[in-house]
């Protein structure tokens, strides 16, 4: 298989597998082959692994009987897996903006937004951060939205009423 790298601000390759280590492969050496959607970082490739030094070798997790996670410390994830993406709630940030509230909408779409370049960057934490950001200026949009809906109705309603009630008074019956 052949793999392009990227070293010092320059593509170069093709190369073999075998010939990566002798054109200058790390860890963090940004490599791609034919059908990888995008560049990844040498240490992502498990094909590659045994072409880094044993220091940048990518960390393996092997639990051992009698040990479970460390407190204070999150579930573990295997190496290179990713949780899977948080909501953007995007079709909900355009709608509350489009018929309820179109100031607190537009923060909800720009939340939104921020959701999956803040995955695909690895940031799960802020993503999922600015997932519940969006959510919750959706929420605040739509019941802004329906407060002043009912006010302006309510008023309309005693608008007519007090209309109605002049031009009876002074009607000629």
């Amino acid at each position: 298989m052949k793999y392009y790298m990227h070293i010092g601000g320059q593509q170069v390759g093709p190369y073999e597998e075998n010939e990566l280590p002798s054109h200058g492969l790390t860890a963090s050496t940004m490599v791609w082959r034919e059908g990888m959607p995008d560049w990844v970082a040498a240490s992502q490739v498990p094909e590659l692994s045994h072409l880094l030094p044993p220091s940048q070798q990518p960390p393996s997790y092997q639990p051992q009987s009698g040990y479970g996670p460390q407190p204070g410390y999150g579930p573990q994830q295997p190496y290179g897996v990713q949780p899977p993406m948080p909501d953007t709630y995007m079709v909900w940030a355009v709608l509350v903006t489009v018929f309820c509230c179109l100031p607190f909408g537009i923060v909800s779409i720009v939340k939104a937004s921020q959701v999956s370049s803040l995955y695909s960057q690895g940031r799960y934490q802020e993503a999922v951060a600015a997932s519940e950001a969006a959510k919750k200026w959706a929420i605040w949009s739509a019941i802004v939205g329906v407060v002043l809906s009912i006010i302006v109705i309510l008023l309309q309603i005693a608008g007519i009423g007090l209309l109605g009630t002049a031009a009876l008074a002074g009607s000629d019956f």
